[in-house]
Order: C-alpha cells, then structure tokens, then sequence
C-alpha cells in the first residue's frame, strides 16, 4: 500500500496545481443545447467556452463565468451564419443550480435556427485559360454549390483552397482563387462567384540550399532529387522535404518556392535546413512480463551521423538483461532445462545512402545474442547484409538482403537433448547443435496509410520471402513466403476500424525439417492475442514433469484479426483511448517428422501420460484448418504519446481449451483462457 500512496502523490500535485480557483463561482455539472438540428452538434460544442466538468476522478472544476454565457450566444449565431442559417438566434440561457448548497449548475441554451439560405446562383471567371481541366473543375464546382442547397460558408472556402490546390498540382505556381457571396436576406438566397486567376504554367528553376555547416550541400541537392525544368508539383516539394529529413541529420527541413528573377515562369526552390546533433547517446531500459516468462532489461545506444562523411550512419546498441522463467521442473536441476539466466544483445548497423546508385541504401549489421527461451539457452553470433530502394513518392519499398545466425545451445530441456540421433532432433524440432541458418531474403511493400504509426485510414500490403538452404551457408534447406494485408477504414474522427490478414507457408526440401528459429508461431501483443508470446503452436512435453509444454512452431500459418479503436478523452493533450477486437488464427504442425511427432505426443518416454491425459493416438495437421481456428475476443486501453501508444490488453479464448479435440488433435496451452499483454505501439 506504501508503494501506492507514492503513485498517487505526484497525480494528486498535479491535479492541485492545473486546478482552477473558485472564487465563490459555480462549477457547471451539464451543457445542453436545445433545438440543434441542422447542424453538427459535436462541431458547435467546439466553437464555445463553456465546458462540463469531466466525470474522471481527480479532473479539474470547470467554473460558471457569466461573461462566457454572453459569449456563447453570439458565437453560437456566428457559427449557424457560417453555415446558411443567417437568422438563427439564441432565445434563453438557463442557467439551474443544482441541490441546495448552489454549488454547481446546469446549463441550457435554447437556439431557434431560422431558415436556411438557399444557393441560387455559381458563377466562375478566369478557368479558360487553363484549357481542358477546367471542365473536371468547373463539374465538380457544380456538384458542390447545387442549386437549392443550404450555403455553408466553410464548404465555400474549403472549395476556394481545394481548385487553388487542383491548379498548382497542374502546375500553376502562383494560382490564387477569390471569390464573392452575395446574400439576399429578403428571398434568402445567396449567389456564388469563384474567381480565378492561374498565373503562368510553371518549372521549377534553380534549387538554393540555406542552412546547413557540416553537410555537403551537394548530397542533399542530390537526394531532393528536384530537376530544373521538370514541371513544377506541390508533391514534389512534399516528396523532397520528406527524403531530405529522412537523412536522420536534420531537426527540421523546410521547402519553399519563389518567381526566379530571370524568368518569371520559372519557380525557384528554396531549401532550408537546420542541421541536428551528429552524436546520440541514449539510456532506457525495460519490464516484461507474461504468464510464463518475465525479464529485466537495460538499453544503451550511441548514433554517430555523417560518420565517415558522405551521410554515413553507425548505430552501437547494447541490451543487457536477465530472464525469469516460469519452469518449476528446472528449478535446481543440473540438466533438467533453463529456469533462469542472463540475455545480452549487442548489435553494430552501419548504413550507406547512395550504394552504386542514388536512392539505393545499404545496410550491414553485425551482432550477438546471448539468451534464454523455454527449451534451451543460446549464444551466438549473426549478420545481416541488405539493400532497400524507395518508390513512388516512398510509398513503395524493396528490398533484398542475406542473413546469416550461428547458435551454440547448452542446458536443454531433455526433449531436445538427442544428441545421440542429430538427425531425429533436426527432422522433429529444427534443432542441431551447433544451429546454422542461413538465407536470402526479399521483402515488397505497398504503403497508403495516412501515419504509419497510428494509422486512421488506407492500406499496407507487403510481402516476404525466404530461400536457406546449404548455398546460403546454412544447415537447412527451406523456401518461406509471407503475404500480409492491413486495412483502416475511420468510422468518424475518433474511431477506426482497423483488420489484418496474414498467411504464412515454409516448404521444406529434404528431411532435414524447417530451421526452429525460423518456423511460424503466434501469440503475444502483436500477433493473437489469446496466447502468450509465441505459445500458438504445436507443443510437446519438455521432459520434466508439471512444467509448460514447449512450442516448437510449424510450417503453415493464418492469422485474421479486428479491432476497433476508440479515443475517448484528452488527457494532459494525448487521447486516451479503448480498443475491443477479435483474433483468429492457427500455426500447422511442421511438414517432416510427422509420424515420430505423433508419437511422441501420444505418450513416449518423455511423457507416458500422453499430452490427451488418455493415452490414445492424437493426430496433426500439416496444413491449417479454416473451419478449426482458435478464436479469442478482449479489450483493452490505449494511451498515445510522442513515444508511442502505451497498450495493455486482455484476450479471452473462446474454443479449443481441452488438452485434445474430438478429432485427437491436441492444443496448445489447455485451460488457458485468458492472455494479458502490455506493450508500446498498436498490434498492427
């Protein structure tokens, strides 16, 4: 209870300090507004001061100001005028006190909207000179001011911006749009005129960059990739500042354009750069847990940018940590499995813009892993060696790599400890001792989300796969393909529905079996989220008694997922938010070793009771089922900040909880419903 006194404390200051004085004021408890129909509520709300105290414990009194009232009534008028209704007016402001103290009041307005003013009239001047295009304007001008329509003076001038837009992306430069409203408030109509005036048809001229100290102004000419004489394009400068602050050495990157003074079709560039710290420390660390493991961990990370010169980057990063496993078997035991141990990543990643050839960036990274999972602990070292090339306007990524991971394992569990028979361990579990894997890769992807981050609406399509194999210097041969897809669809501007479909398939060539390391599994916060990490999966007994069973992944996957998010309230500026989704999904058993694997289910020495509690044969399924997926449903709660957005969720399994099904297909994790996760950034 101590501990949750000292949490309280700094809440409860801050509370007190953001709080507002009384001064024998009322604080409101309710705002109504009475006889709103054609118009947005929710936007009205906006445009006035007066505001309900929230229900949130600990949230700020929000005090009566009568002056406010007063002022309420003529931005209330204001707002319907913008929007057509030029008569409407406040007729009362009730101001109740609320119980016999007066300590708190109800407020209610009471608007008689009046009727509307109706378009009339569209006139347009100055779109001939632009030629074709002014036919798909002048249509959609029409669409937007019908005639008989209510006039909304916000419509009106968010029309003005977008044909000013429209121009400039046909590469006018300089278009400006005006335009005049004439009201008639006898016969409450309104006639509309848009005036436009193109200027010349535009290319860009000369590119000036302003700014910069350590940089060569001649690679950021080259990567704002902006070619004197092209048409001009608003995107392009979009694109450009965009490439030029993806360098990762510039705070801020400003674009701007101006007439070029020897041509005054010409638009010359003008690039303003501000350019950042070349070396970064940075320190932070970490808590983990889940029903079967917990770990500690500290993070340290130095950037040296411009390293080398030539817009070079050298990232050091160091992970050191110790794990706590939830294996009551192991606990004490000489052999008997990892309980507990340390884990340590360090990781070297130098990148090469411009490798061969502009917009082409290589990446090298080198490192080593020293770890703890539920079978075995492992060191060893691994590299990777890729190149990446952006497309159409960075929506588009591909990219090519090698990867290389040599492991050396030590006190496995004894379903792993076959030494004795190395080739029933690689074709049943994808183990060897030492393990080398290697493989290329190819990876494609397709992004149209608005902020890839936290996306509110588009799609992202991507595709990966793998080849390993003994030319890839690996000890496995196998090919991998995962295609993925992700749609966001905004059900208004607070909520998003967000799906996920993702199907994975490795083929295995030989008798070798899939690699253990590179196998499908599911579980955890970012993937199903009925199971802890990685625990969807086939499972078979460790070997020691009354301990978790050890998922050894699988050669097929699907996983289909829906959530809908929901931001809720404000809090100190970020949106404190709830999310109820739904997961289903199912990882197949590994393609090779079929029938020793049943055995070994259906009770062996490892196990004599059988994982089905009855001794009977159980059987698996190289391929996954799609009437027979496991399915699971929660929520949970999310808070965005600058770091990202804080989620903790709770997922509930609807089906599959016997330790078999009808059929003797066993499950994993038997009588496990409830999964929780916390983590930083949404699932997908």
């Amino acid at each position: 209870m101590r501990v949750a006194r000292v949490l309280w404390l700094p809440l409860l200051f801050v509370a007190g300090c953001a709080a507002e004085k009384a001064n024998g004021r009322p604080w409101v408890h309710d705002v109504k507004i009475a006889g709103v129909k054609h118009v947005p509520e929710k936007d009205l709300r906006k445009k006035i001061a007066l505001e309900e105290t929230s229900w949130l414990p600990l949230s700020p009194k929000k005090y009566l100001d009568p002056f406010t009232v007063d002022m309420d009534k003529k931005r209330i008028e204001a707002f319907y005028a913008a929007h057509g209704y030029f008569f409407a007016k406040v007729t009362n402001a009730d101001i109740k006190p609320r119980g016999s103290d007066g300590k708190s009041v109800d407020v209610q307005l009471v608007v008689d909207e009046g009727p509307p003013t109706k378009i009339d009239k569209l006139a347009t001047d100055g779109l001939d000179p632009i030629g074709k295009p002014a036919q798909d304007i002048q249509h959609d001008l029409k669409l937007t001011f019908k005639r008989g329509d209510t006039f909304d003076h916000g419509k009106y001038v968010a029309k003005k911006g977008e044909v000013e837009m429209k121009l400039k992306t046909l590469g006018f430069a300089w278009a400006n749009v005006s335009g005049e409203v004439d009201v008639d408030r006898d016969a409450k109509t309104a006639d509309v005129l848009m005036k436009v005036a193109p200027g010349p048809h535009a290319r860009f001229g000369r590119v000036y960059v302003r700014g910069y100290d350590v940089i060569n102004p001649r690679l950021i000419l080259e990567h704002a990739n902006l070619k004197e004489g092209s048409t001009f394009d608003p995107q392009v400068l979009e694109d450009a500042r965009g490439l030029i602050y993806n360098l990762g050495v510039f705070n801020s990157v400003k674009v701007e354009y101006e007439h070029d003074a020897r041509n005054a079709d010409l638009a010359d560039v003008i690039l303003s750069v501000h350019e950042g710290q070349f070396h970064e420390l940075r320190l932070g660390g970490g808590v983990n847990f889940e029903s079967t493991r917990y770990d500690l961990h500290l993070s340290g990370q130095y950037i040296k940018h411009n390293f080398l010169g030539g817009l070079r980057t050298l990232k050091l990063r160091f992970e050191p940590g110790w794990v706590f496993l939830v294996n009551p078997g192991a606990v004490g035991a000489t052999s008997g499995g990892p309980s507990n141990g340390p884990s340590a990543r360090a990781t070297a990643t130098f990148t090469q813009p411009d490798f061969l050839a502009p917009w082409y960036e290589l990446k090298w990274i080198v490192g080593y892993d020293v770890g703890i999972d539920y079978a075995y602990q492992y060191h060893g070292p691994r590299t990777t060696l890729g190149v990446s090339r952006p497309l159409w306007h960075n929506r588009v990524t591909l990219g090519l790599s090698y990867n290389f991971n040599f492991l050396m394992f030590f006190n496995t569990v004894p379903a792993l400890a076959l030494d004795a028979n190395p080739r029933d361990a690689s074709r049943l579990f994808g183990y060897t001792n030492p393990y080398r894997v290697g493989w290329f890769q190819e990876d494609v992807n397709l992004d149209l989300r608005d902020k890839p981050l936290d996306p509110h609406k588009g799609v992202y399509l991507g595709t990966t796969v793998e080849e390993g194999g003994t030319y890839a210097a690996g000890s496995f041969t196998y090919e991998k393909v995962m295609p993925e897809m992700r749609l966001y669809a905004p059900l208004g501007s607070r909520v998003t529905l967000a799906t996920r479909g993702m199907f994975g398939q490795m083929f295995v060539q030989g008798d070798t079996g899939s690699p253990i390391t590179r196998r499908f599994y599911m579980g955890g916060p970012d993937s199903h989220r009925g199971f802890n990490y990685n625990r969807l999966s086939v499972q078979v007994p460790i070997g020691l008694g009354n301990t978790p069973q050890l998922p050894i992944g699988g050669d097929q996957l699907l996983l289909l997922q829906a959530e809908l998010r929901i931001n809720i309230i404000k809090l100190f500026d970020n949106w404190l938010g709830v999310t109820a989704f739904g997961d289903a999904g199912d990882v197949a058993a590994p393609s090779t070793g079929g029938a020793d694997l049943e055995r070994v289910l259906s009770g062996s020495a490892l196990d004599p009771a059988g994982i089905c509690r009855d001794g009977g044969p159980v059987k698996l399924s190289t391929s996954v089922q799609g009437n027979h997926l496991h399915y699971a449903v929660g929520g949970g709660i999310r808070y965005h900040t600058i770091i990202g957005t804080i989620r903790a969720d709770v997922g509930v399994r609807l089906n599959r909880l016997a330790y078999c099904e009808p059929d003797r297909t066993p499950n994993p994790d038997p009588n496990q419903r409830i999964a929780f996760h916390i983590s930083i950034g949404e699932s997908f």
